[in-house]
């Protein structure tokens, strides 16, 4: 009879053993959905905030500012936005563009070169991390056939199999109502490297 409850007792630890340690997998995978579901919230969130912008009475009066916006609208689509958010997030996108760049790139186009983009940075695992504006000292306001210009330069931190930076000098004209309007960007080699 002693026999009997030994393997009996071996049992019960084995079963509540292994209680214990499906437990501890179950809270952890728990804990680490809950920490992306976070995640994705706030990114939710910072998208909802920028498209709740009215921008007939909150557009950005600098230069740098319009390209700032722009920049954290970018890091937002490419840094896993939810996907029912990547289309409005730019349409509105589009609202900073100027007149030119707008007729050069139309809608369709843009919105089907965009999500073809997007599609590829999540193929090679790459998100835009953080953006800011950087070497404002370089910054240049110009006029050229009674028109007004100014550059902005603004640094996106990306991340994948490893970080790298991007930095993008973006070029902005007035338009007719006097608002800073994207003109269009070019890639430049990140000096602070």
């Amino acid at each position: 009879m002693k026999n009997a409850k030994r393997p009996m007792s071996a049992i019960f630890t084995v079963i509540s053993i292994a209680a214990v340690v499906l437990v501890m997998i179950y809270v952890n995978q728990s804990k680490q959905a809950d920490k992306l579901k976070e995640t994705s919230m706030e990114k939710l969130s910072e998208a909802e905030k920028l498209l709740e912008i009215d921008f007939e009475k909150e557009y950005p009066k600098e230069p740098r500012d319009v390209a700032m916006l722009h920049g954290d609208m970018t890091r937002l689509l490419y840094s896993g936005v939810e996907d029912d958010e990547i289309k409005n997030l730019a349409i509105k996108i589009r609202e900073l563009y100027d007149e030119e760049f707008l007729e050069n790139n139309p809608e369709e186009q843009y919105l089907t070169d965009l999500y073809s983009d997007i599609a590829y940075w999540n193929q090679m695992n790459w998100r835009i991390e953080y953006n800011a504006v950087v070497s404002e000292d370089k910054e240049e306001n110009y006029a050229i056939d009674g028109k007004q210009y100014s550059t902005a330069f603004i640094s996106f931190t990306i991340t994948g199999k490893g970080k790298t930076s991007e930095l993008r000098r973006y070029i902005l004209r007035k338009d007719k109502e006097n608002k800073w309007k994207i003109l269009g960007w070019e890639y430049m080699t990140d000096s602070r490297n």
